[in-house]
């Protein structure tokens, strides 16, 4: 049987207690909500925002989304964003990556009630450029 001595002993101790401890740490931050923070506050159940993304934009076009000047996710070809708005005021901005033909991000002001859903289809208008469109495959929600 192989004896080790006590700063070997300490040392493997040490790691075993260091390697617990990060991995304890990146579990917490892998399993918090990113956006919770910024887009949510206490006062009023929070409402929900969806953007679809239209295919007929590209493989290669990439929808950059910022809410109230931060930014917020990218939309990628099938792919829809989900996230949550505080009521309130609040401004959407969207670019088209990698090369937009405008390089300042198109921009929505939407005044959010408590509990809607707000749905729209990133989509270019007839200048080419990228705007947010609430007609495509959201009905209007009667309440």
């Amino acid at each position: 049987m192989k004896t080790h001595r006590y700063s070997t002993r300490g040392a493997i101790l040490l790691l075993v207690a260091w390697l617990s401890f990060s991995g304890f740490v990146s579990g917490q931050v892998l399993g918090a909500d990113p956006r919770s923070p910024r887009f949510l506050q206490p006062a009023g159940v929070p409402a929900r925002l969806v953007i679809k993304r239209n295919p007929n934009l590209g493989f290669n076009v990439i929808v950059r989304l910022w809410i109230d000047g931060q930014p917020a996710g990218s939309i990628g070809y099938g792919h829809t964003f989900e996230g949550f708005l505080a009521p309130g005021h609040h401004v959407l901005a969207v670019l088209a990556s990698p090369s937009p033909r405008w390089p300042v991000p198109w921009q929505l002001p939407v005044d959010v009630r408590s509990g809607q859903t707000y749905g729209f289809t990133a989509v270019t208008n007839g200048s080419g450029n990228l705007i947010l469109d609430g007609r495509f495959g959201f009905p209007p929600r009667v309440q």
